[in-house]
């Protein structure tokens, strides 16, 4: 379980997304949701849920950009777009350049002939970078 962000921007991220991972990333962001929602549901102490914890609203928007691109580029889609009861708060760690460096290192070891178009500098080895609360800075 995994969101991907490449970079600080949902769009710019789900824009770059290969197909597979785009049409996950969907299915994946609402998962997060339900278990933040619902504390009886599985993933609690998944750190992709933890990361988000306090910015639900945010992953809706993230939710709904991946919805939306993935409309863009001709795909059906059968999933519902969320709309936020409160307006979105940014955590901390979106924007932190080790985070992001973190996903395209792993985006470049999943599908290395998608992701080396975009010419990122990191290798394909570093470790992922979890987000929690609000323990990455932004830099």
């Amino acid at each position: 379980m995994q969101t991907f962000l490449p970079y600080p921007d949902f769009k710019k991220s789900a824009e770059c997304l290969d197909w597979r991972r785009l049409g996950k990333q969907r299915i994946e962001a609402m998962q997060i949701l339900r278990a933040l929602e619902n504390h009886n549901y599985g993933w609690q102490n998944h750190p992709a849920v933890n990361m988000w914890r306090g910015f639900e609203a945010m992953l809706a928007v993230y939710h709904n950009t991946i919805i939306e691109e993935w409309i863009t580029r001709g795909y059906r889609n059968t999933m519902k777009l969320i709309l936020p009861d409160i307006a979105p708060i940014s955590p901390s760690w979106l924007g932190n350049s080790d985070f992001h460096a973190a996903h395209r290192s792993n985006l470049l070891r999943k599908d290395p002939n998608h992701y080396g178009q975009f010419g990122w500098a990191e290798n394909d080895n570093l470790p992922y970078i979890w987000g929690s609360g609000q323990d990455l800075p932004a830099n």
